[in-house]
């Protein structure tokens, strides 16, 4: 190419495309770019069916060839018949470069990269971290980095595919409810040939499609590929949803037909995969839904996409199988922020092109961090430092028996970034901890750490693991040679909430009717799912007493007090009994009966039986309740599970 020994004129190159058909359309704007720097020279595409299905009809090349095996020495003979003068390589495995080098193609470029530079004549070096991991960066400008190689003019980031005429009269022919749609057409993806860490849950879509159904009376097109797996998923969808959806595991449509689809579609709703890249591409309105992987490597800069980021404590892990208890980044998107992306792209609002689903937040003085909608408030009220939070004092004091010396907890009111009603807030404060439970702390989490960031991290953890608890508004440390001179953590208080040991539903005191003890078993079995989840993210509690639960008016369990809370790394069942035993002692003995504790049980464990293991593990439940009765019998203090 240019400088390499063959005018453009002459020229004859092979452009071997990227397998995925993702990573084919991403490689769009480079192709392009490719076509206008030699217009003259004849540009052959190789790639597989799929891709090549995919980008025809395009003005990008003169010729095709289809990849049909994947032996080097095989597809070197088949390239050396036309005798290439250039290869560009933008499939980067070492078989492409040695099929080339092996055909003889006497100018070959491409990224030195997978122990293939020796066969590369142009080697172009990958970005890498310090750690010697690729940097992450959009496979856009990855892609047009061997455009500009080549003297191009690699300006234009432009997705880029075409739709055949035929392909939309086909189109109508198959799904003839298309042309009688009222409201606008939707399409939800929810597979992914990646894996399925990148799926979101099929009851979730089946929640927006009945949500888009409901407020904008819209046809809902389920599009999967033609496998088992994702027609499992469409069928589970469509049997989830109230509305009738228009299910294509049933019928399947042709590549050229899917992308008349998707340009005849108001908005495209999917998971990080391939077919968001034809939505861009096309020029729909786009909500995307990401967990394992970063949104970096597939960055468009496309104006009219919302980008939804599970971005939760093991994220981005880029695994194609979750390896966690639960999937938490694509359990951390909630159906509502979705719907509210979906109605911004209908209704042409969008607010903002990236939506972090962990709370953020920003560090406005040294180790003093705020989440950024409450910063004038706080400000407001001089809380702009460490040492400004552990010099206030315009608040009432909420100091408890037995509370060591250490610690304070205060509460007052601030201005809410969103109400002009007040916002109570709760302010704990870690002032000199002993050195000797700071190093038992440190030893339980396994890293040194402050009280207050420890028990921040546990929040934003269990938030985005699906677990409610209080949200943090600011949290702050300060030290002193090695050890925590001083820490905070500020929490909003849970809105219309009560701890149980202070209150519990109604129903609870009123008469033992049919339908409230119906509605007993059902809190019981609700209680039982929720410590079930906390425990399912290896956290244990460490006082799982009816005081550190709130059940809120919605029907919403909430945990607080996490300043104990932490992930044991030996004797989790030892811990685990200890929580569950705390539950049993503080469930007050006049409203839970033994059936109802069993009842517990069997729901935490989602068993109809007791286990000859279940049996040992509640007799030594009862056996660590008891012992907490004597002590406190002895020291004077209330026992609830008696009274």
């Amino acid at each position: 190419m240019n400088g390499l020994g063959t005018k453009k004129g002459n020229a004859n190159i092979l452009v071997w495309l990227p397998s995925p058909m993702g990573d084919a359309i991403l490689c769009t704007p480079a192709l392009r770019a490719i076509r206008r720097n030699f217009k003259s020279g004849k540009i052959c595409f190789f790639a597989n069916p799929v891709v090549r299905g995919i980008l025809s009809q395009c003005a990008m090349n003169d010729q095709w060839l289809e990849q049909q095996g994947k032996n080097p020495l095989a597809i070197a003979r088949e390239l050396r018949k036309h005798r290439f003068t250039h290869a560009i390589l933008f499939k980067n495995s070492f078989a492409s470069a040695l099929a080339v080098f092996l055909a003889g193609i006497p100018s070959r470029i491409g990224y030195a990269r997978e122990n293939r530079g020796f066969f590369l004549t142009g080697k172009i070096p990958p970005t890498r971290l310090p750690n010697g991991k690729f940097k992450p960066q959009s496979a856009v400008e990855t892609y047009l980095a061997i455009a500009r190689e080549l003297g191009a003019d690699a300006a234009d980031r432009r997705l880029e595919l075409s739709v055949e005429p035929s392909a939309k009269e086909a189109l109508m022919i198959k799904l003839p409810e298309l042309a009688g749609a009222d409201g606008p057409i939707v399409v939800i993806v929810p597979g992914g040939a990646f894996g399925p860490s990148k799926c979101w849950p099929n009851v979730r879509f089946a929640k927006t499609a009945d949500w888009l159904i409901k407020n904008y009376n819209a046809t809902v097109i389920i599009s999967v590929a033609p496998n088992d797996t994702e027609k499992q998923i469409a069928a589970g969808i469509c049997d989830l949803c109230r509305h009738k959806l228009i299910n294509l595991g049933q019928r399947s449509l042709s590549t050229g037909e899917l992308k008349a689809l998707f340009s005849a579609s108001d908005l495209v709703i999917t998971n990080d995969t391939g077919p968001r890249h034809i939505a861009i591409a096309l020029s729909r309105k786009v909500v995307t839904l990401f967990g394992p992987n970063d949104p970096a490597w597939t960055e468009t800069e496309y104006e009219n996409e919302i980008k939804i980021i599970g971005n939760v404590h093991c994220a981005p892990c880029g695994k194609p199988v979750c390896s966690k208890p639960r999937h938490y980044c694509m359990q951390a998107i909630d159906v509502e922020t979705v719907c509210q992306a979906a109605g911004e792209m209908l209704e042409g609002s969008r607010k903002q092109a990236k939506i972090a689903v962990r709370q953020q937040f920003t560090e406005t003085s040294t180790s003093f961090f705020v989440d950024p909608n409450f910063q004038t408030s706080l400000a407001g009220l001089g809380l702009t430092s460490t040492d400004a939070v552990f010099s206030f004092n315009a608040a009432e004091n909420l100091a408890k028996r037995n509370m060591d010396r250490f610690r304070s907890r205060l509460q007052f009111e601030i201005e809410s970034p969103t109400s002009t009603q007040p916002t109570t807030v709760f302010l704990k404060r870690y002032d000199s901890p002993p050195v000797r439970i700071q190093l038992k702390n440190w030893l339980a989490h396994r890293a040194r750490r402050s009280f207050g960031f420890l028990e921040s991290v546990s929040a934003s953890q269990l938030t985005a693991a699906g677990v409610n608890t209080p949200k943090t508004i600011a949290y702050g440390e300060q030290w002193q040679a090695l050890f925590e001179k001083r820490s905070f953590i500020l929490t909003e208080k849970i809105p219309d909430a009560e701890a149980l040991e202070r209150k519990l539903p109604d129903f609870f005191d009123k008469q033992p009717t049919t339908a409230n003890l119906k509605r007993r078993r059902l809190f019981i079995a609700q209680l039982a799912e929720f410590i079930k989840k906390f425990h399912e993210t290896s956290y244990r509690h460490r006082d799982l007493y009816f005081s550190h639960i709130f059940h809120s008016d919605n029907n919403e369990f909430y945990l607080i007090d996490l300043a104990r809370a932490f992930k044991p790394l030996i004797l989790r069942r030892r811990f685990q009994l200890k929580d569950i035993a705390q539950i049993y002692y503080s469930a007050p003995g006049r409203y839970f009966s033994k059936t109802d504790r069993l009842r517990f049980y069997l729901g935490y464990t989602s068993q109809r039986k007791l286990t000859g293991n279940d049996k040992v593990f509640i007799r030594k439940v009862i056996n660590k309740v008891n012992r907490m009765k004597r002590h406190n019998i002895k020291h004077g203090i209330e026992v609830p599970f008696t009274s």
